[in-house]
């Protein structure tokens, strides 16, 4: 096995220990940092330099997804993987379209995550893609996150000065966003992306 460093962004101490307990046993040769905010984290990035980042869906500032988002931003070739107490369609579809490179569900065994694991450090996804419908759009982390902004009822200014970017560009991600749903108006493109299970309902 080759050696890795990780880090788990998770606010659940019981669940963090035993985390690293599973790393000790399966894999002894990775070393294992923790974080228990999303604020946390992003000051371990910055220190680090971590193989694969494992974030929890809750946080207790912010939630796993716009943590996955950032880091997508910040650190492109950092992998990032989601774990979650709740193994749903919805979640694993966020994750993807979040940036993540696999979701992990908290009830799998712990060979099922480190040969998950395993397979995100070698540079593969890890989802259960035999659940995901095949039609499924894979948006990039800023698509997703126009789209939840969309959701929000946010207008084109406003998504440019929450994002930072010039409106020129808020317009070409949504006409690509219109493209990658099949639709024709913000409206519908918020209704789609609710059904597919890419933003909350």
């Amino acid at each position: 096995m080759t050696a890795a460093t990780l880090l788990i962004v998770d606010d659940h101490p019981v669940f963090a220990g035993g985390f690293s307990h599973m790393v000790r046993a399966l894999r002894p040769e990775w070393t294992l940092h923790a974080a228990g905010s999303a604020t946390q984290a992003l000051t371990e990035l910055r220190n680090l330099s971590p193989d694969l980042t494992i974030i929890d869906v809750r946080l207790p500032d912010d939630d796993g997804f716009n943590l996955l988002r950032i880091i997508a931003d910040t650190w492109p070739k950092l992998p990032s993987v989601l774990i979650s107490g709740s193994d749903d369609v919805t979640v694993r579809t966020r994750a993807r379209a979040s940036g993540a490179a696999g979701f992990i569900a908290k009830t799998a065994s712990p060979e099922t995550i480190v040969d998950m694991l395993d397979t995100v450090l070698g540079g593969g996804l890890a989802f259960p893609d035999s659940e995901r419908p095949n039609n499924l759009p894979v948006l990039t982390p800023r698509q997703a996150e126009v789209l939840a902004l969309l959701a929000a009822g946010l207008g084109n200014k406003e998504i440019r000065h929450q994002l930072g970017i010039a409106e020129r560009t808020v317009r070409a991600h949504l006409t690509e966003l219109f493209h990658l749903l099949g639709v024709h108006s913000r409206m519908q493109a918020v209704i789609r992306g609710r059904e597919l299970g890419l933003i909350e309902r």
